[in-house]
Protein backbone atom coordinates (compact mmCIF):
# COMPACT_ATOMS: atom_id res chain seq x y z
CA UNK A 1 0.00 0.00 0.00
CA UNK A 2 1.47 3.43 -0.74
CA UNK A 3 0.03 6.59 0.80
CA UNK A 4 0.44 10.58 -0.15
CA UNK A 5 -0.96 13.50 0.27
CA UNK A 6 -1.05 16.99 -0.63
CA UNK A 7 -0.82 19.94 1.73
CA UNK A 8 -1.93 23.42 1.99
CA UNK A 9 -0.90 26.25 3.79
CA UNK A 10 -3.79 29.02 4.47
CA UNK A 11 -2.29 31.52 7.07
CA UNK A 12 -0.34 29.65 8.86
CA UNK A 13 -2.59 26.67 9.03
CA UNK A 14 -1.30 23.52 7.15
CA UNK A 15 -4.90 21.59 5.99
CA UNK A 16 -4.59 18.07 4.31
CA UNK A 17 -6.64 18.62 0.96
CA UNK A 18 -6.19 15.42 -1.17
CA UNK A 19 -5.32 12.22 -0.28
CA UNK A 20 -4.34 9.08 -1.88
CA UNK A 21 -4.08 5.26 -1.51
CA UNK A 22 -2.81 3.12 -4.16
CA UNK A 23 -2.40 -1.05 -3.84
CA UNK A 24 -0.27 -3.37 -5.20
CA UNK A 25 1.19 -6.80 -4.61
CA UNK A 26 4.77 -7.09 -4.51
CA UNK A 27 5.86 -7.51 -8.07
CA UNK A 28 3.61 -4.37 -9.14
CA UNK A 29 -0.03 -6.35 -9.40
CA UNK A 30 -3.04 -5.47 -8.11
CA UNK A 31 -4.03 -7.09 -5.03
CA UNK A 32 -8.24 -5.67 -5.07
CA UNK A 33 -10.46 -6.47 -7.71
CA UNK A 34 -11.97 -3.23 -9.19
CA UNK A 35 -15.65 -4.59 -9.17
CA UNK A 36 -15.79 -5.50 -5.25
CA UNK A 37 -16.23 -2.93 -2.59
CA UNK A 38 -13.51 -2.24 0.04
CA UNK A 39 -13.07 -1.20 3.79
CA UNK A 40 -10.17 0.78 5.08
CA UNK A 41 -9.65 1.51 8.57
CA UNK A 42 -6.51 2.95 10.60
CA UNK A 43 -6.18 2.64 14.10
CA UNK A 44 -3.74 3.55 16.63
CA UNK A 45 -3.37 -0.14 19.40
CA UNK A 46 -0.79 2.01 21.23
CA UNK A 47 -3.50 4.62 22.97
CA UNK A 48 -2.65 6.49 25.27
CA UNK A 49 0.57 4.90 25.64
CA UNK A 50 2.19 1.65 24.47
CA UNK A 51 2.82 1.00 28.44
CA UNK A 52 -0.64 1.50 29.06
CA UNK A 53 -3.02 1.22 25.96
CA UNK A 54 -5.94 1.39 27.78
CA UNK A 55 -7.59 3.06 24.88
CA UNK A 56 -6.29 0.89 22.53
CA UNK A 57 -7.84 0.24 19.60
CA UNK A 58 -8.20 4.25 18.94
CA UNK A 59 -10.25 4.85 15.49
CA UNK A 60 -8.74 7.44 13.12
CA UNK A 61 -10.46 6.72 9.88
CA UNK A 62 -13.35 4.58 8.94
CA UNK A 63 -14.27 4.42 5.37
CA UNK A 64 -16.40 1.60 3.48
CA UNK A 65 -17.88 1.06 0.15
CA UNK A 66 -14.67 1.88 -1.50
CA UNK A 67 -14.62 0.34 -5.11
CA UNK A 68 -11.79 -1.37 -6.02
CA UNK A 69 -10.83 0.72 -9.08
CA UNK A 70 -9.93 3.25 -6.89
CA UNK A 71 -7.12 1.86 -5.66
CA UNK A 72 -5.77 2.24 -8.69
CA UNK A 73 -5.64 5.23 -9.91
CA UNK A 74 -4.96 6.61 -5.66
CA UNK A 75 -8.52 8.76 -5.83
CA UNK A 76 -10.22 6.65 -2.85
CA UNK A 77 -13.26 7.41 -2.21
CA UNK A 78 -16.01 6.14 0.22
CA UNK A 79 -18.71 6.36 2.64
CA UNK A 80 -16.92 8.39 6.16
CA UNK A 81 -17.70 6.27 9.12
CA UNK A 82 -15.40 8.10 10.66
CA UNK A 83 -13.40 10.87 9.58
CA UNK A 84 -9.93 11.35 8.99
CA UNK A 85 -7.64 11.94 12.69
CA UNK A 86 -4.43 12.84 11.88
CA UNK A 87 -1.72 10.77 14.46
CA UNK A 88 -1.13 12.91 18.29
CA UNK A 89 0.40 10.93 20.43
CA UNK A 90 0.69 12.42 23.96
CA UNK A 91 3.68 14.49 24.88
CA UNK A 92 6.08 11.67 26.97
CA UNK A 93 3.89 8.47 25.56
CA UNK A 94 6.54 7.19 23.27
CA UNK A 95 6.21 5.84 19.67
CA UNK A 96 2.48 4.39 18.52
CA UNK A 97 1.94 2.15 16.03
CA UNK A 98 -0.66 3.46 13.23
CA UNK A 99 -2.06 0.91 11.33
CA UNK A 100 -3.89 1.24 7.82
CA UNK A 101 -5.86 -1.95 7.02
CA UNK A 102 -7.93 -2.87 3.83
CA UNK A 103 -10.69 -5.45 3.73
CA UNK A 104 -12.73 -6.49 1.23
CA UNK A 105 -16.48 -6.04 1.94
CA UNK A 106 -18.88 -8.93 1.03
CA UNK A 107 -22.06 -7.85 -1.54
CA UNK A 108 -25.06 -6.37 -0.57
CA UNK A 109 -23.67 -5.60 2.83
CA UNK A 110 -24.40 -2.21 4.56
CA UNK A 111 -21.64 -1.34 7.23
CA UNK A 112 -22.15 1.39 10.32
CA UNK A 113 -21.16 1.66 13.41
CA UNK A 114 -23.19 0.94 16.46
CA UNK A 115 -24.42 3.92 18.68
CA UNK A 116 -22.14 3.25 20.82
CA UNK A 117 -19.16 2.83 18.67
CA UNK A 118 -20.50 6.27 17.03
CA UNK A 119 -20.21 8.17 20.21
CA UNK A 120 -16.47 7.53 20.97
CA UNK A 121 -13.02 6.60 19.01
CA UNK A 122 -11.21 4.90 21.71
CA UNK A 123 -11.49 1.56 22.77
CA UNK A 124 -12.91 0.39 19.53
CA UNK A 125 -12.38 -3.42 18.73
CA UNK A 126 -11.60 -3.10 14.90
CA UNK A 127 -11.63 -7.33 15.08
CA UNK A 128 -15.51 -7.20 15.96
CA UNK A 129 -16.34 -4.98 13.21
CA UNK A 130 -14.29 -7.46 11.09
CA UNK A 131 -16.54 -10.54 12.44
CA UNK A 132 -20.00 -8.50 12.50
CA UNK A 133 -19.68 -7.84 8.51
CA UNK A 134 -18.03 -10.50 7.21
CA UNK A 135 -15.32 -8.34 5.73
CA UNK A 136 -12.53 -10.69 3.98
CA UNK A 137 -8.60 -10.25 4.83
CA UNK A 138 -6.81 -7.88 5.72
CA UNK A 139 -5.90 -7.59 1.79
CA UNK A 140 -3.01 -4.79 2.54
CA UNK A 141 -1.98 -3.00 5.45
CA UNK A 142 0.98 -0.94 6.14
CA UNK A 143 2.14 -0.05 9.79
CA UNK A 144 4.04 3.19 10.75
CA UNK A 145 5.72 4.50 13.56
CA UNK A 146 5.58 7.75 15.26
CA UNK A 147 5.73 10.43 18.39
CA UNK A 148 4.89 13.54 20.07
CA UNK A 149 7.21 16.09 18.21
CA UNK A 150 8.25 17.62 21.23
CA UNK A 151 9.61 13.69 22.63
Amino acid sequence: MRTGSRLQQQGGQISEIQSGFSVTARGGGSIVLAEKKYTLLMVDPDAPSRKKPSRAYWRHWLLVDIKGEAFKTGDVRGIKLSAYTRPTPPQGTGLHRYQFLVFEQPEDQTLSLSSQEKSSLGNWDPQAFVQRFGLAGPVASLQFLTQNHKD
